[in-house]
């Protein structure tokens, strides 16, 4: 049986996979949560403001569920670009 440990930052030569941040939510926006192709997938909403993504997205969803061990959606950043 798998043991859930939840998310755990991973690091490598270049890139940083991490737990979301709040500050993330405009890259969100950007990248994927107001895309409903993506959002389809996920059986998620489309959010289509910067306001929507923190109100809605961040804090009823994803704030929520990295408290599970068994949520494995990261973040990440490209080593040099903090």
């Amino acid at each position: 049986m798998l043991a859930h440990v939840g998310t755990r930052q991973i690091e490598t030569d270049r890139l940083i996979l991490r737990k979301f941040k709040y500050s993330d939510s405009e890259d969100m926006l950007n990248y994927w949560v107001s895309d409903p192709e993506i959002q389809s997938m996920y059986s998620e909403p489309v959010y289509t403001t910067k306001q929507d993504v923190k109100m809605n997205c961040w804090i009823k969803y994803i704030s929520v569920s990295m408290k599970n061990d068994n949520y494995y959606r990261m973040g990440y950043t490209i080593k040099g670009n903090r």
